[in-house]
């Protein structure tokens, strides 16, 4: 998931040190383990503000975070690998560590090899007529990561679908180097011979009706920028559905409490629904209905993902209220009515 150490740690990209290290003391002290024992979402929060802290506090792991985004350690490591010389030194048979080459760096960031030495991506020949070990980055398309990204939606937009603008970090092929990590023989200094360069992209997207906690919406080449030609990866949106002040959702069922008056309970009538769709529903009461009775209104639930005109039940529990502030008048027939139905 594309981390955002500035949210983490709630405050703007152009915090300064100071407000970041206060930002820190305060997230700390609120979510800190001995404040919150046996609580393993404030644990888990007290990491990710640690995490976030000790790459904004650091002024060079920064910039490279502002610079390069989720992707920075991996523009960072391969930029650690010294010399800009890659390749020309790694014949097959060659023994020394330091002539370390280009191929290589690719299989030991992305995973080109297994343990035995075996490509897991095809490649060009271990040798060619100038006598490199392995093949370059760019003569091997390598595909995206996939990559996943939460989104918060009410029970209204999921129950009805909506259309969201986001904004997403991702990543598109360096035009200086056309995505080679390689130019003029050497590393590309734009991209530092990855071979893609971060973007910034604003998308539009529709959330489909009936999205439950946890679906995931996938946008298709959305991901990751592929290397040496290889396809995006795809971009998955995870949904996070806020609580609902009147609902409780229950798979594809909702669930809801009304309160009826004492008369309507032993009388019957007709009680008022809310609906997700808006407006509102009669629900018919029968006389003598106790407290705490639960009534099933059929297809009245929430949509059934990718099932065009399927919706769940809701189900309306009662609550009846008794009356207050009674007239003597009131009292009194009340007087009579326990008279007539004594215990």
């Amino acid at each position: 998931m594309a981390k955002d150490y500035y949210k983490t740690l709630e405050v703007e990209r152009t915090a300064t040190e100071k407000d970041v290290k206060s930002a820190y003391r305060r997230l700390a002290r609120k979510y800190h383990p001995d404040m919150n024992p046996n609580n393993k979402q404030a644990e888990e929060r007290f990491k990710e503000v640690s995490e976030a802290y000790e790459v904004l506090s650091d002024t060079e792991k920064r910039r490279k975070y502002d610079q390069f985004g989720v992707d920075w350690e991996k523009y960072d490591k391969l930029g650690s690998y010294g010399s800009t010389d890659y390749g020309f030194d790694n014949r097959k048979g060659s023994s020394d560590a330091n002539t370390q080459g280009f191929g290589d760096i690719f299989d030991n960031i992305f995973g080109g090899k297994t343990k035995s030495g075996t490509r897991t991506t095809p490649g060009t020949s271990t040798s060619n007529d100038f006598g490199f070990g392995r093949s370059t980055a760019g003569s091997r398309p390598i595909r995206g990561e996939d990559r996943e990204q939460p989104i918060e939606l009410s029970l209204e937009e999921a129950f009805n679908g909506t259309t969201r603008q986001l904004q997403v970090q991702s990543s598109e092929t360096c035009q200086s180097c056309m995505g080679t990590g390689l130019r003029g023989g050497q590393r590309c200094a734009t991209c530092l011979g990855l071979g893609v360069v971060p973007r910034s992209k604003r998308l539009k997207v529709d959330i489909p009706a009936g999205v439950d906690q946890g679906s995931k919406v996938r946008l298709a080449g959305e991901g990751g920028s592929g290397l040496s030609g290889g396809p995006r990866g795809d971009l998955y949106l995870k949904v996070h559905v806020l609580p609902h002040p009147v609902f409780e959702r229950k798979g594809p069922d909702l669930h809801t409490t009304i309160s009826i008056p004492l008369y309507t309970a032993l009388l019957g009538g007709e009680a008022i629904v809310p609906s997700l769709k808006g407006g509102k529903l009669g629900l018919s009461i029968p006389g003598d209905t106790q407290n705490s009775k639960a009534f099933r209104l059929t297809s009245q639930g929430m949509p059934v993902l990718n099932q065009a005109g399927v919706r769940g039940d809701m189900y309306v529990k009662v609550e009846i209220v008794l009356p207050v502030n009674l007239s003597d008048e009131e009292k009194n027939l009340f007087r009579r009515l326990r008279d007539l139905r004594p215990q």
